[in-house]
């Protein structure tokens, strides 16, 4: 099979915690690998996503954490699609995309993409390039909560 390294920093991006200064971010990159096993069935293990190949399935773990000394709520975490990668889907759904660089936001299935000549089409996991979280809860001093999706290397 042939294996293509792609830097770790094509697949990372930033992430950000917008409205509160006290909150920090950390984004982990695990690539999923499917062994079989001799009894036909497949057990799957997480590797950090150092070296794949395009079609592999990656877990992005976005963790947030209060860091200062009082509750914060009513923030958003955002995380930048990179261009090696596609959207393949979240753990809660309750995340708004972006398809044009996080101009504007909605759920994907509300999104239209010009196709040039007047006419458009709904927007799919190949258009998104961000997604972002809108955080109510309170997060306690010192709390860390974390959101996950799924990507496909291009």
């Amino acid at each position: 099979m042939l294996r293509t390294t792609i830097a770790l920093l094509a697949l990372a991006a930033p992430v950000m915690a917008l409205a509160s200064s006290d909150v920090r971010t950390k984004s982990s990159i695990f690539v999923e690998r499917i062994d079989p096993e001799g009894s036909g069935a497949r057990r799957v293990r997480l590797e950090p996503a150092r070296q794949v190949s395009p079609g592999e399935r990656l877990i992005y773990v976005v963790e947030y954490r209060n860091m200062g000394n009082r509750p914060v709520q009513g923030f958003t975490v955002t995380n930048p699609l990179p261009r090696t990668v596609r959207l393949d889907k979240t753990v809660d759904g309750n995340e708004m995309v972006s398809i044009d660089g996080g101009r504007n936001w909605g759920p994907l299935g509300t999104l239209r993409v010009s196709l040039g000549d007047g006419s458009w089409r709904p927007a799919n996991p190949d258009d998104v390039t961000h997604l972002r979280w809108q955080v109510g809860d309170r997060l306690m001093q010192g709390e860390t909560r974390r959101v996950t999706f799924r990507a496909i290397v291009r």
